[in-house]
């Protein structure tokens, strides 16, 4: 680590350098070392964070901390910091929501949760109602004595989202459900989550979608938010 304090005044920091010995390793050793140390923040990693803060939550203080529900698609090639977004987008809205968490025990800032893996080509619904409840800490998802019968999935997670109020749905690995749904398919599966959002309030991030081709056929309407972590050179998308 550098001493900033010897810094003349004026001058960047000099970058933290890697340990020498590290140069007698094998090559995969050195390898690892560098895709777990050295990490470059996508340029626009931070607009895209704060564009995501601005669809779910209200600005300024003393505002009704929650926007009316939204939906926001995250949208990038692999490796471009979609899930680094994710993991800060999660921060905020836990420190958005940390006074109305001492007032309110009931409330719960966030659910998050991976969309089902591959392996089939239908998106499976009870899955993502049963994920969401775990997210939500329900005791009866899982219940030995009184789990929730799967056709009523639905009803329990509607009711748990009223309860505990989050402030948004965060959906990770949100391309197997692109996978499983293309076109018309698709956007009946975007409606879907939207009708969530209108019956609840809650706001649902879509994230890890890694190209906008699962789109193509199945608009985005005008409630929805779509932001990019494109590759450089590729501007975000209007909003």
């Amino acid at each position: 680590m550098t001493d900033e304090t010897n810094q003349p005044e004026g001058r960047a920091p000099a970058p933290e350098s890697f340990p020498p010995e590290l140069l007698a390793q094998p090559v995969g050793a050195r390898l690892e070392y560098f895709e777990q140390r050295c990490l470059i923040s996508h340029p626009r990693l931070q607009e895209a964070l704060e564009t995501i803060m601005q669809a779910i939550c209200s600005p300024g203080e003393g505002a009704s901390v929650r926007r009316p529900g939204t939906m926001v698609l995250v949208i990038g090639p692999s490796r471009v910091g979609k899930t680094t977004l994710i993991r800060m987008l999660e921060e905020r809205v836990l420190a958005k929501g940390k006074a109305l968490l001492a007032s309110d025990p009931s409330f719960i800032p966030f659910a998050s949760i991976l969309a089902a893996g591959p392996g089939t080509n239908r998106f499976e619904w009870a899955e993502y109602y049963r994920a969401v409840l775990r997210a939500l800490h329900d005791p009866f998802v899982d219940g030995k004595v009184a789990q929730i019968r799967t056709k009523e999935l639905r009803a329990a997670m509607e009711t748990a989202l009223l309860e505990r109020k989050p402030l948004a749905i965060i959906v990770d690995e949100a391309h197997h459900l692109a996978e499983a749904a293309r076109g018309s398919r698709l956007q009946s599966q975007l409606n879907h989550l939207k009708h969530f959002e209108n019956a609840t309030g809650v706001s649902q991030i879509i994230n890890n979608i890694h190209s906008g081709r699962y789109l193509r056929d199945a608009p985005v309407s005008e409630s929805q938010c779509t932001t990019g972590m494109p590759e450089r050179g590729c501007p975000f998308p209007p909003l």
